[in-house]
């Protein structure tokens, strides 16, 4: 098992009167690749902060990777994200001044534990992305939307995350950058063998993945109070 939320709710603290989640009991064995659909405001992202340990819950239990993220501090949430869960974010996040190396570096600096190895990684990483090497140093803002979403997806798999995290990350797309975003996500998903949680409001993405849940079913406020 590699996500299990029991009893989960989550309200923004300066409004406590408009709970954003109320989630009595969600799963996803390790493997799954799940797709997670709704508009916008109906608490995805907000479900994948809590995923990640970017936010904790205001109650219940959430169990990732067999370890309580409610339980722990920030620093321990954000060494346990650093080193078991890769996260593509929409707007990719990179850090613009520096190249597709340096910013796939920085995700590996905050992860446990050693990596001898980690330049030639990444260059095998990107090229299996299709990033060839003359863009390889270039800064990221000087790369195209289709090769910043590449880096990010690099970024992502440096650390072998068990867990990968994707929000809207086609949202700034075109048809032909998606496709090839997809193929490319779901080889690597396949190839290490990653549980796969994504969300987007794409209905047509939905035909990549076995199991598809609507937000508006994991997030039930017909119970609460």
């Amino acid at each position: 098992m590699t996500i299990n939320l029991s009893n989960v709710c989550f309200t923004y603290p300066d409004t406590p009167d408009k709970p954003v989640l109320n989630i009595p009991s969600w799963t996803v064995q390790t493997g799954e690749k799940v797709f997670i659909y709704g508009p916008s405001g109906g608490g995805k992202s907000t479900l994948l902060n809590l995923l990640s340990g970017m936010l904790a819950p205001s109650g219940g239990d959430v169990s990732v990777l067999g370890e309580r993220l409610d339980k722990m501090n920030q620093r321990q949430c954000d060494r346990f994200r650093a080193t078991h869960i890769g996260y593509v974010f929409q707007q990719f996040n990179l850090v613009p001044y520096l190249n597709a190396i340096e910013n796939i570096q920085l995700a590996a600096h905050f992860c446990e534990g050693e990596k001898t190895d980690i330049k030639q990684e990444i260059e095998a990483l990107l090229t299996k992305l299709n990033i060839k090497p003359d863009d390889w140093h270039k800064p990221a803002n000087k790369l195209s939307i289709g090769q910043q979403q590449r880096v990010a997806i690099a970024r992502a798999l440096i650390n072998r995350p068990q867990l990968l995290i994707a929000d809207e990350p086609t949202s700034s797309l075109d048809q032909h950058n998606r496709d090839n975003f997809m193929a490319i996500l779901m080889s690597l998903i396949d190839e290490h063998n990653i549980t796969l949680v994504f969300v987007s409001h794409d209905m047509s993405l939905s035909q990549h993945f076995a199991r598809t849940d609507a937000m508006s079913d994991i997030n039930d406020f017909s119970g609460a109070h």
